[in-house]
């Protein structure tokens, strides 16, 4: 019995690199070109018909695939294509709260401009703007103040993006969130 299981896991095992070169085969033209970062042969999936709201194979939108890896032209293009800027991951986060962790302020602008959601929660209640108080990006903060973020929603702790600057010793954020509004 154990021999058994120990020779199909054997297998398994040696089997998983040619599954993977597989899964690299069998992908669609559009999962494959937002993976390589290829604006022109997203442009050109989405003209053959293919949608921008797919999910890759490890459960992210590609739009969200495209955002983590600071795909600018590629996350123009899906948006153009008709992406849809707050479908969430299987762990609950959006696109902008992606952008927002990466603190990659000009993803987070075009993101705003196709009207994403910009107090979209996670699972634990963070949003994009008490991530980006917490990690001190100071761009991403005032991007999405202008569009109106609620400096005053808290998580699931009960903290407010302003605890999280004060917390984190960032008294520049501290003081855009207080001229905002923003309280403990």
């Amino acid at each position: 019995m154990i021999r058994r299981t120990f020779l199909a896991l054997t297998i398994a095992f040696a089997a998983s690199p040619a599954l993977a070169q597989l899964d690299t085969l069998t992908l669609k033209p559009i999962v494959k070109a937002v993976r390589e970062g290829d604006e022109e042969k997203v442009r050109s999936a989405l003209l053959k018909g293919e949608s921008p709201n797919q999910i890759d194979s490890s459960g992210q939108p590609l739009l969200m695939v495209a955002v983590v890896a600071g795909q600018i032209g590629v996350v123009e293009t899906l948006l153009k294509g008709g992406a849809f800027p707050d479908t969430m991951d299987k762990e609950g986060n959006t696109s902008l709260i992606r952008a927002a962790e990466k603190g990659d302020g000009d993803i987070v602008e075009i993101l705003l401009v196709r009207n994403a959601k910009v107090d979209a929660q996670t699972r634990q209640g963070a949003t994009a703007l008490s991530i980006a108080a917490r990690r001190g990006y100071a761009e991403v903060v005032r991007a999405l103040l202008a569009k109106k973020a609620d400096p005053n929603k808290a998580d699931f702790t009960g903290r407010t993006p302003l605890a999280y600057a004060r917390q984190a010793g960032k008294p520049a954020i501290e003081a855009m969130l207080r001229k905002a509004g923003g309280r403990e």
